[in-house]
């Protein structure tokens, strides 16, 4: 019986492939058949996941590229480099992502600016970029990023823009997924609750933010970049081929109960 799971030979891009999420899903990716661009601003430590993947799974193939997703003609250009190198591309992950927390009353312009530019318009430009070979081959996953806080506040202050934003993400991520099932274009979202990483630091070493937080997760923990790699392999792979405009909750089961 065919493996539903196996992405053997597809080319997957990875939008934010340096960070910690970003790499690991890279990782995923490339243990399942994945041909895997890491695609991050961070060029060094880019090549460094590339070089990784290619010690660490037997025939596997990767590739960092950098660039700046700020830029819509570096995104261009990154869509460009990829079709020059492997002719296609059929899994977008847009794992890039910025975290700025400030009071609602004194959130600065510039900051907020800077939330939407990273996390809306480049996914925006990633997906419209990338899209564009994915209609024109009428096949195509994509899967962003988004989190909890783009359906559910929190009583502590400061999410107002970063919130915003994933609820941004969300609403991008069932429009495209209606505009493009024509195509079979399968468009979903994962969101997570809070992972460990250097975006977490002020809740996981603060214990009562911490101890608040694990009030509120049945799981009782704090999610780890692993934890989202089952969910990305799903939407990859033909296993996810009848969803589409989903948003999957990896959140402990926060919003279940919250």
């Amino acid at each position: 019986m065919e493996n539903l799971f196996r992405v053997d030979d597809q080319v997957a891009v990875v939008s934010g492939g340096a960070g910690a999420i970003g790499e690991t899903l890279s990782h995923g990716l490339a243990e399942y058949g994945a041909k895997v661009v890491v695609a991050d601003l961070d060029f060094t430590r880019a090549k460094q996941v590339a070089e990784e993947i290619l010690s660490y799974y037997r025939n596997s193939e990767a590739t960092a590229m950098q660039f700046d997703l700020r830029d819509e003609k570096s995104v261009i250009d990154l869509k460009d480099r990829v079709i020059a190198e492997f002719g296609t591309v059929d899994i977008l992950v847009n794992a890039h992502g910025v975290n700025i927390k400030q009071p609602a009353n004194s959130f600065s312009v510039q900051d907020w600016d800077l939330l939407f530019d990273v996390n809306v318009r480049g996914t925006m430009l990633t997906c419209r970029e990338f899209g564009k070979v994915m209609i024109e081959k009428r096949k195509g996953k994509i899967i962003n990023l988004s989190s909890v806080r783009g359906i559910r506040a929190t009583t502590w202050v400061g999410n107002e823009g970063y919130a915003a934003t994933k609820a941004a993400v969300d609403m991008m991520t069932r429009t495209l997924a209606s505009e493009w099932a024509q195509y079979k274009i399968n468009v979903n979202a994962i969101a997570p609750a809070t992972i460990a990483t250097r975006f977490s630091e002020k809740t996981i070493q603060n214990p009562e933010r911490l101890k608040k937080f694990l009030s509120n997760c049945p799981l009782g923990r704090v999610g780890q970049p692993s934890d989202i790699v089952g969910a990305c392999i799903f939407l990859a792979s033909k296993a996810s081929d009848f969803m589409t405009g989903q948003i999957i909750y990896l959140d402990g089961g926060l919003t279940a109960i919250a």
